[in-house]
Formats: structure tokens, C-alpha cells, sequence
């Protein structure tokens, strides 16, 4: 039996991590880029490494305490299998962050080492997938098509992070009793 209390608090904590890598990362470069004028790419060459860094500790950690808890194996693996399958659109926050912070600064990201490994990374991770499925070109679409859904997973996490957050002050405590 899957422990829902777990997998829910595993996943609102998905929610905040992702969130919490995005806003850091991009406060993180704009503070860096627009404030100190550092070039991004130096910037982003160091801001991603620790970013991948520590979301893969905390990942890493999440998983662990799963692991330890006392909840049935069908809890564990799922929430194993749904770190794996979310850890790309999870380290994607803060490559979104460079990305954003480099299109307002008007500066191409593709001069970031740190983003290009992330590219090869994630295509070589890809790549066997979608040959299987056909040519080349179908590469960059994936590609992209990678990047619309690790946003779009990222910003349901924040979305429904946020609103558990602004809920309780919409709601009184009486009403929230009352609705459950």
C-alpha cells in the first residue's frame, strides 16, 4: 500500500525545491550580471555546478529518508522511480534561471560551459530515444520539447507550493475545516 501522506509531503517538497532553485539561481545571476557586471557565462559556469550540486544532494537525501521511513516498499520505489524520472525537469530550474537572466541581459548562454555539458548530458541521455524514433532532426525538437515540459512540471510544482502557502490566508482556519 502506498503511503499517500509521504508521497504527498515528497512531492510538495519537489514543488519547493524546484521553486527554491529557480528564484535562488535566478537572484543568484541577476545580482551577479546586472549588479557586479560579471560576464554571465563565467557566472553561469559557476552558479549551475553548485546548483546541480546541491539538488542532487537534496534529492539524494529525500530518497534516503524515504528509504528509512517506515513505509511499505511500494512507497519507496515509487517515490525512487519518481526522483528519477523528475531530476532532469528538477535541474532544469536553474538552467531556466541562466536562461532567463541571459535573455534579459540581451547575452547568448550557449558561451556557458556548465549549460553546454548540460545540453550534451541531457541529449546523450535523449538521444537513444528519439533514435529509435527516427533522424537527427528530431533531436532539437526533443530538445526543446524537453525544456516546455521540465518548465511546465516546474511551474505546477511552484503553483501548487505557492498556493499551499496563500491558501490559509485566503481562507480562514474555520473554512478550511469546513471544506475539508
Amino acid at each position: 500500500m502506498i503511503a499517500r501522506r509521504h508521497l504527498r509531503r515528497r512531492l510538495s517538497q519537489y514543488g519547493a525545491l524546484w521553486l527554491g532553485a529557480f528564484v535562488v539561481t535566478l537572484t543568484a545571476m541577476a545580482l551577479a550580471v546586472f549588479a557586479a557586471r560579471l560576464p554571465l557565462a563565467e557566472t553561469a559556469d559557476l552558479a549551475l555546478p553548485a546548483a546541480f550540486a546541491l539538488l542532487g544532494l537534496a534529492v539524494v537525501a529525500g530518497v534516503g529518508i524515504t528509504v528509512t521511513r517506515d513505509v511499505g516498499l511500494s512507497t519507496k520505489s515509487l517515490v525512487t522511480a519518481l526522483a528519477l524520472l523528475l531530476i532532469l525537469p528538477l535541474l532544469w530550474a536553474p538552467v531556466l534561471a541562466v536562461v532567463v537572466t541571459a535573455a534579459i541581459a540581451g547575452v547568448s548562454v550557449e558561451y556557458s560551459r556548465a549549460y553546454a555539458e548540460f545540453r550534451i548530458v541531457v541529449s546523450n541521455l535523449i538521444y537513444p530515444l528519439v533514435a529509435m524514433l527516427g533522424e537527427d532532426p528530431l533531436v532539437n525538437l526533443v530538445w526543446q520539447a524537453f525544456q516546455v515540459v521540465a518548465s511546465i512540471v516546474g511551474a505546477i510544482a511552484s503553483i501548487l507550493q505557492v498556493w499551499r502557502v496563500v491558501k490559509p490566508w485566503l481562507y480562514g482556519p474555520d473554512e478550511l475545516e469546513e471544506a475539508s
